[in-house]
């Protein structure tokens, strides 16, 4: 039996193709089922869809969400598994446990990286595609990526860069330095999950520094844009969600989604204004409301 937490789901722990993944649910287990993989952070982890979920259930969607490996409930797998396709098969590996039939895949960043590939391997086997600010390009192109960078050189810039939260209140005034609106009850319960109190109470994310790199280097290896055309063969539907602050990203995504549409025409792709990459963190409950409502029109 798994856990349950009135704010951030039910929890299973699954035996996925020999790995073990901590799977957080919402919803009707008979509803459309979503299955979305979170983003690459400190305080990232299946429970970020905490807030979105009672919209999305109410539209009558099973919300289904792993861990990725080494966040929240789920081990660390080698840094060598963290290579893109090898976490796309981790999903469809979690979709044939559930017995999911014709899943929607959503994620947000990383996690839009690792379903745009899911999706694209077997794109007859999608209802639809939902990607958070991600897929717009191959990250090995952004001038930040490094992709020069050896694995621990990356790992000892992630802990160079990791803030320092002396507690729950610290962490929340941190965080809320970060997000465009007013923190939420809702919101914050979400980000627990990713992480721990040490002995002086002070918090620590879950997640180790190498196994960010390691994600990291998995999506500098991976070319997101030659995913598209999979998806365009097989007329997949596909809602792209696109940040527009501050202004080197809304230039670089109308890139981006250009480049989007010149591969799957019939992409919807919508710049969200006055939100940043944390489209999660900056929309809330308003970001559910678009997905419900896209989502609704291509049942």
């Amino acid at each position: 039996m798994g856990d349950v937490d009135q704010d951030t789901g039910h929890v299973d722990r699954l035996d996925v193709g020999g790995v073990t993944l901590a799977v957080r649910s919402w919803g009707d287990p008979t509803g459309r089922p979503v299955v979305f993989w979170h983003p690459l952070g400190d305080v990232t982890s299946s429970a970020y869809l905490t807030e979105l979920a009672p919209v999305l259930t109410g539209r009558g969607l099973r919300l289904v969400a792993p861990d990725g490996p080494g966040f929240g409930g789920s081990p660390a797998l080698p840094p060598e598994q963290y290579a893109v396709p090898r976490l796309a098969g981790l999903v469809w590996g979690l979709v044939a446990a559930l017995g999911l039939d014709q899943p929607v895949l959503m994620g947000h960043s990383w996690g839009g990286v690792v379903m745009l590939a899911a999706a694209a391997e077997r794109p007859g086997d999608v209802s639809a595609l939902v990607l958070l600010d991600s897929g717009q390009f191959d990250y090995v192109d952004r001038a930040e990526s490094h992709p020069e960078w050896p694995l621990e050189e990356r790992a000892a810039a992630i802990t160079a860069g990791q803030p320092a939260y002396a507690d729950r209140a610290d962490l929340l005034r941190q965080v809320q330095q970060d997000v465009r609106r007013p923190l939420t009850a809702a919101y914050t319960a979400g980000l627990w999950p990713a992480l721990r109190e040490t002995a002086t109470g002070a918090l620590e994310p879950v997640v180790s520094s190498l196994t960010r790199a390691a994600a990291q280097d998995g999506m500098l290896r991976e070319q997101s844009l030659g995913r598209w055309a999979a998806l365009t063969a097989a007329d997949v539907p596909a809602l792209l969600l696109l940040a527009t602050e501050p202004e080197p990203v809304r230039v670089a995504n109308d890139e981006g989604a250009r480049a989007v549409l010149a591969r799957h025409q019939t992409a919807e792709v919508r710049p969200m204004p006055g939100w940043g990459h944390d489209l999660i963190g900056d929309g809330g409950p308003a970001l559910a409301e678009i997905i419900g409502d896209w989502l609704t029109a291509t049942a």
